[in-house]
């Protein structure tokens, strides 16, 4: 049996820092204010008081400037002298809800504010309450030169195989991975030393053989949680414990925590897994309009980059480097976990809506200087794509502008009507909360109250009690696909609505489009090999594309799909009353969060959901099936005509395309979810560059199976 005289134990005083939650954020930063008031009061006055961690995101800092900005040079002064830890990221997101071009801005807009604040960022990827982690977050932060990441939820059952600190891996990369132990909050709201002392001994029974396991000698202690201010008597409590159990207390940064990697365990794939804490991946439906808000926004943020970018390429305009940059600040801002997630007073919810609103202002005023006034159509993908536009069908080569010009669209007819059989919209009552559904009764299926044909169109009534749906299928020449728009009335509360595509091929696994990566799942969780605090759930999360077997769905900004050997379901609208219900849902057994009436979180009103359906997905690779996503979210825009000044060759996918850091020259950024090596061939000289485009790298145009690649080029 494990003996706390067997460690070594870094305590870390922080504070975890929800800017909006269950108060809106103008009182949470009022709070702010105060809580590093006592920070820097507590830093400044006791030198034993080593260090406070700021919560891994430096939009503390920007926010807290903003309430005392008569305290600016206190607070560079101690971040000079390395007793404040501060980033890596600009806030803490939802990792698995927002793109994968969101995560790194988010990271280089994070070491931006650092440095301007006159500090490197933390070199721990630090990232306490994210509900769960997308399969590459480990390349995403080796990219940026962190090697550890410090963690709390997603663990499951892989805690038996790799324990509670392992390699993870996402080839060609990888980090080790520190579960908290468990949570961020184990060292939290002391009273004293004896009290401290039994929070000791139940960490080391509960995790020091994991630990020993490990090869490691050293526990993290978390001295704080949501909104705590600081314990001035913390040093003195340290004290006590040292004598008491013999073992070495330090203050310190988790940066200053890093286990070697000799010989861990390795560990691929996501961690969504709710074995230790509460997952919460039923936010994937809460408030589904702040899905599609974020999912349009990012698209067309990435979109007006691009052809910025690509006007650069031709030397025709300057890159507005700060309009964009001041745009994916305001995006990154509407992304922390409690934010986009849904699951947060209404009044945040209605902010958000704003953010969005204001954004796009911004985006009206950089489209039009980034894509002239031209009447060319023009294409920022580069993959050659047909879309409807004004009435009739355009096709257009990758990366660029043309006038429309007239086109006899061939390709498939598919057959409306026995599209329409294969959809069930279905809805269940819904007793949980805007962190977890929970079924409270049967699944009712809609009724069928007309059909009727509108041109090459097939329009769908169903009606369920309090709800009514419009479902418009069409089949557009030149497109290997059939869209969907499906328009609600709903006055229901408490209830999910989805729609069942079937399909009758029985595959047995599915693959989903997540950040930089096609993901493979199996049809249902395996069952635990232990009790967990939140059981496993049936539903999962897609960036956009859905494949089963043959049958793939396209969805834009809609999120959750459950897939079974029947087919796949799309959850449409789900609308619930509270942020937290008390603890005892069989869904969730512990509570998330303070049961706070959330009237908006029943998504009363109109809702437009769009999504399509392909039948070629056992021909699509994993590259072919995350483009054929991208084809069909983004439109083309409209400026001036040009020719083509890049060309992207290869079975990869396109992220990015925009003008570098440091603003010598663009970054191209593409990435291969394949499972087999690929090879991108380029029309312009450029060189691999590392992710935070702080390095060259020795890479070349072969990207390895999941691999992520940055090219510089010059201009």
């Amino acid at each position: 049996m494990a003996e706390p005289s067997d460690f070594r134990f870094l305590v870390v005083p922080h504070t975890h820092w929800d800017r909006e939650w269950y108060l809106p954020f103008e009182q949470f930063r009022l709070r702010l204010g105060a809580v590093v008031d006592g920070v820097l009061d507590t830093l400044e006055r006791d030198a034993s008081f080593t260090s406070f961690t700021l919560d891994g995101q430096a939009i503390v800092l920007e926010d807290y400037v903003d309430v005392r900005p008569e305290n600016e040079a206190r607070l560079s002064a101690l971040l000079a002298a390395g007793r404040l830890e501060v980033g890596p990221s600009y806030v803490l997101p939802d990792e698995i809800l927002v793109g994968g071009e969101a995560l790194v801005r988010n990271l280089l807009l994070g070491r931006r504010v650092c440095r301007r604040f006159g500090v490197e960022p933390s070199s721990a990827g630090y990232l306490p309450d994210s509900f769960g982690h997308p399969a590459q977050l480990p390349q995403l932060l080796a990219g940026f030169g962190i090697r550890t990441l410090l963690f709390s939820r997603g663990l499951g059952d892989q805690i038996e195989d790799v324990g509670v600190v392992f390699r993870w891996r996402a080839r060609p990369a990888e980090v080790v991975a520190c579960q908290m132990l468990p949570h961020y909050d184990n060292f939290a709201r002391l009273t004293w030393f004896h009290d401290a002392e039994e929070r000791v001994r139940a960490i080391v029974q509960r995790f020091g053989e994991l630990v020993q396991r490990a090869g490691g000698d050293q526990i993290v202690l978390a001295n704080g949680s949501d909104h705590l201010p600081v314990e001035p008597e913390l040093p003195e409590i340290l004290a006590g414990l040292e004598e008491t159990l013999g073992a070495p207390f330090r203050i310190g940064r988790y940066e200053e925590y890093a286990p070697q990697p000799d010989e861990l365990p390795v560990y691929e794939g996501e961690l969504v897994g709710s074995r230790l804490q509460n997952l919460l991946r039923g936010v994937n439906s809460a408030r589904i309009y702040l899905k599609q808000a974020n999912e349009r926004t990012e698209r067309r943020l990435l979109s007006i980059e691009t052809a910025a970018a690509l006007r650069s390429l031709r030397r025709e305009a300057a890159y507005p480097a700060a309009d964009l940059r001041l745009a994916w600040r305001d995006l990154l801002r509407n992304h922390p976990h409690d934010s986009i997630c849904g699951c947060s007073c209404d009044e945040v919810h209605r902010d958000m809506l704003v953010r969005y609103q204001q954004l796009d202002r911004t985006l009206d005023l950089v489209e039009r200087e980034a894509l002239g006034v031209g009447g060319a159509f023009v294409n920022v993908l580069p993959y050659r794509r047909c879309r409807p536009v004004d009435g009739g069908i355009v096709e257009l080569a990758g990366f660029c502008g043309r006038r429309p010009e007239p086109f006899v669209a061939g390709g498939e007819r598919f057959d409306l009507e026995a599209i329409a059989e294969q959809l069930v919209f279905e809805d269940e009552p819904d007793i949980g909360d805007l962190y977890t559904f929970c079924p409270g009764g049967e699944t009712r299926p809609a009724e069928l109250v007309s059909s009727r044909s509108e041109g090459a169109a097939l329009v769908l009534e169903h009606e369920l009690p309090g709800i009514r749906i419009e479902t418009t299928i069409r089949s557009i020449p030149g497109l290997d696909r059939v869209e969907l728009t499906s328009i609600l009335e709903n006055e229901a509360e408490g209830h999910r609505l989805r729609v069942l595509v079937r399909s009758e091929e029985g595959a047995g696994e599915v693959r989903a489009e997540s950040q930089f990566a096609v993901v493979r799942r199996a049809l249902a969780p395996p069952p635990p090999r232990a009790e967990w605090v939140e059981p496993p759930v049936r539903t999962a999360h897609t960036l956009g594309s859905v494949a089963l077997g043959s049958l793939v769905l396209l969805t834009k900004g809609l999120p959750e799909y459950e897939a079974s050997p029947g087919g796949l379901r799309l959850t449409l609208l789900r609308g619930v009353g509270t942020i937290s219900r008390p603890p005892g849902l069989p869904t969730r057994p512990t509570a998330a969060g303070p049961d706070i009436a959330t009237p908006d979180g029943q998504c009363r009103g109109r809702h437009v959901l769009e999504y399509a359906l392909r039948f070629d997905g056992d021909r699509l690779s994993d590259a072919g099936l995350v483009r054929a996503g991208q084809d069909y979210r983004t439109d083309f825009l409209r400026g001036d005509p040009f020719e083509p000044p890049l060309a992207v060759a290869g079975d990869v996918v396109f992220s990015c395309l925009k003008q570098a850091e440091d603003g010598d020259g663009l970054v191209l950024r593409v990435f291969n979810p394949n499972p087999q090596p690929e090879t991108v061939t380029l029309s312009v000289p450029a060189r691999r560059i590392r992710l935070d485009e702080e390095q060259d790298t020795a890479a070349g145009h072969v990207l390895a199976p999941g691999e992520i690649a940055t090219f510089r080029i010059d201009l």
